[in-house]
């Protein structure tokens, strides 16, 4: 017998009271809530259930955020895609798996808007070069760039990105000489956030943090 959708989202309420989320998420699918579902399932620690009901939803990047936290780069990739994110799309499969090919063909399609964008497509499609045929000289020339540039990237969001992007791309190619220089810019920058990760970077590719900032810049020292 069906139950009335009031009725499971009263007995979802309860059974979120006492921390049961697996339960209630079951409430919220009976009753056709996929977006509750969602989450509740992410509380449960249920990821790929979660993803599932993510797309339902059509909230396909919080599905692969979710894909991602599962370890199903693949599919990760294929919610990205179907979101329109193919920027992402490409990035998790060429640095989470080792369909290059594909990939590149995705960094190919995409269309990017800001400067940072276009910048991260063409680390990606170098990053793809290098890790299918070992041609990393492209790679190594704008991996250069990006110290200079990271700064001046517009919206501030980018820069964050532009950072990720680029110290994972150099760890690949295995230049950890690299990806201290764009968390130096990125810092010079007043990149939020960017002291921690570069603390924690370097704890876990150098072994040691000495010489990295361990707070913020200082606004004097910030470029905007």
């Amino acid at each position: 017998m069906t139950r009335p959708p009031d009725l499971l989202a009263s007995a979802a309420r309860c059974y979120e009271l006492t921390g049961d989320y697996a339960q209630a998420a079951r409430c919220h699918d009976e009753a056709g809530h996929p977006l509750k579902a969602a989450e509740l399932w992410e509380h449960a620690g249920d990821p790929v259930r979660a993803a599932d009901r993510w797309l339902r939803a059509r909230r396909p990047g919080r599905a692969a955020e979710c894909l991602l936290a599962a370890r199903r780069f693949e599919e990760a990739a294929k919610a990205y895609e179907q979101g329109g994110d193919l920027l992402n799309a490409g990035w998790t499969l060429v640095t989470r798996t080792r369909s290059y090919a594909t990939a590149e063909h995705l960094f190919a399609l995409a269309e990017p808007h800001t400067a940072g964008e276009r910048l991260r497509r063409r680390l990606g499609r170098q990053l793809a070069a290098a890790r299918a045929y070992g041609q990393s000289a492209a790679l190594l020339r704008t991996l250069t760039d990006v110290p200079e540039r990271i700064g001046s990237l517009k919206p501030a969001r980018e820069r964050a990105k532009v950072e990720l992007w680029a110290v994972t791309a150099a760890e690949h190619v295995r230049r950890p000489d690299l990806g201290a220089l764009v968390f130096a810019a990125s810092y010079r920058a007043g990149v939020t956030g960017c002291a921690d990760r570069w603390q924690h970077w370097a704890a876990r590719t150098l072994g040691d943090t000495t010489g990295v900032p361990a707070a913020a810049a200082p606004p004097g020292l910030a470029e905007g």
